[in-house]
């Protein structure tokens, strides 16, 4: 009977025991179950606030106003603490404070308000994007609020675009290549003034009545199913101006401009057709010393250096179907005579313009306005005393002579005029 009695005990403790682990197990198994229930439910309401009540924009890097939105975010929100940096050049007539800081909202989460909304800002930066053009990282700006408010988003991306705008028109913008798009060259320049260029009578002033005509007549364009662009083409020895020109052309009418080099070994017809055909409005686009690409007329290879560039690539660049509407293009060159009559003919280079040497008209008013305190005959000694030598004067030499002597009398540069010609080849004229 004892040995029964225990053996049933026995058999009662392990059951007993048993249960409170099946128990505990059951019990462990629910809770899990009930939290992952929880979870998804909390989830599901999230996502569901989230895409109900909250109004959410998302910016890639790949997009032009991903760079507006950081440039505004950082300047009207003064009590973002946490922040990138970039060193960036300041034009000022000061030899000092030539530099200046550059902030933007790092990588991570930000708050600020606008207009009396809680904006949250979350900038991540993700895997490297690569391409034919090369390697970059891939950024995205989201931008979130409570509430149905889409044109809290509109108003903010206006603001951002118009800041954008006021930098951009505070000075001459230069841009260059950033892969397959144009990116911001240091701060705006000073605008160049068309008076401090001093080329032949008349030259400035048609090129100038040409470009405002061309702006002018967007719409008589449109209606004659011409494409609206416009190109024009600058030749004639170094150092004459053409450069200059293009510069002063530009701050003038306030436009940005764009600089294309194609002797860059990753560009390619792919990038060079992209790049023309996304050309920021209000832009000049800049291949200089186009004569220099060349490297023969019957081979696949345009540029020098280059494997991927071609001139059927080129000319399509130029005004193939994705061209931007609304483009002007400069071209310079050298020699003239070096360039494929493909490249130069009407509906890519609507225009052409020589610049050469200087004219007597160039001596004179370079004179009057390095030496102001010239009178009339000193005017008039100086031109007939550089025409004595036969000798052509390029108007960069000429001005590299005044600035030499700017603290001579004038008896002293009269007597110093040969020193133009001092340590300089001979110049090609090409008209």
């Amino acid at each position: 009977m004892r040995s029964k009695s225990g053996q049933m005990l026995k058999h009662f403790t392990v059951a007993a025991v048993s249960n409170k682990t099946v128990s505990k197990v059951v019990g462990l198994v629910g809770l899990s179950l009930a939290s992952i229930v929880i979870d998804e439910a909390i989830g599901l309401i999230k996502r569901y606030i989230w895409r109900n009540y909250v109004t959410e924009l998302e910016v890639s890097n790949t997009d032009k106003s991903y760079h507006w939105l950081l440039q505004w975010i950082s300047k009207h929100n003064q009590h973002l603490l946490h922040f990138s940096v970039t060193t960036v050049n300041r034009n000022t007539k000061s030899d000092h404070d030539t530099l200046k800081f550059d902030y933007q909202p790092n990588a991570g989460e930000h708050m600020f308000k606008y207009k009396g909304h809680t904006i949250r800002v979350k900038r991540d930066r993700s895997t490297i994007l690569s391409s034919e053009y090369g390697s970059r990282p891939f950024e995205t700006l989201n931008l979130s609020t409570w509430g149905k408010n889409r044109q809290v988003m509109n108003e903010i991306l206006e603001e951002a675009r118009l800041y954008a705008m006021s930098i951009m028109e505070s000075g001459t913008t230069l841009m260059v290549p950033s892969y397959d798009t144009w990116h911001h060259f240091g701060e705006p320049r000073a605008p160049r003034s068309l008076s401090s260029v001093i080329l032949d009578e008349g030259v400035i002033e048609n090129i100038l009545k040409d470009i405002h005509n061309f702006v002018d007549d967007k719409s008589w364009y449109l209606d004659r199913g011409i494409p609206y662009r416009r190109g024009y083409l600058l030749y004639g020895p170094p150092g004459c101006g053409k450069t200059s020109l293009i510069m002063a052309l530009a701050g003038d009418i306030k436009y940005n401009l764009c600089v294309l080099s194609l002797n860059d070994s990753k560009m390619s017809d792919d990038q060079l057709i992209q790049l023309m055909g996304e050309v920021p409005s209000k832009s000049f686009v800049l291949l200089e010393d186009v004569d220099a690409m060349f490297v023969n007329r019957d081979g696949k290879t345009v540029i020098e250096g280059s494997t991927k560039v071609t001139l059927s690539g080129l000319l399509n660049a130029l005004d193939g179907v994705v061209s931007s509407e609304g483009r002007i293009l400069f071209m310079t060159t050298n020699y003239i005579d070096r360039l494929d009559s493909a490249l130069i003919r009407s509906g890519r280079v609507d225009f052409k313009q020589y610049i050469g040497t200087c004219s007597d008209y160039q001596l004179s008013q370079m004179f009057i306005r390095f030496r102001p305190e010239g009178t009339k005959g000193d005017e008039k000694k100086f031109v007939e005393d550089i025409k004595k030598y036969n000798k052509p004067v390029v108007p960069a030499h000429l001005q590299e002579f005044f600035l030499v002597h700017r603290h001579k009398e004038l008896k002293y540069v009269f007597e110093h005029i040969y020193d133009l010609w001092q340590n300089v080849q001979d110049i090609q004229l090409t008209e």
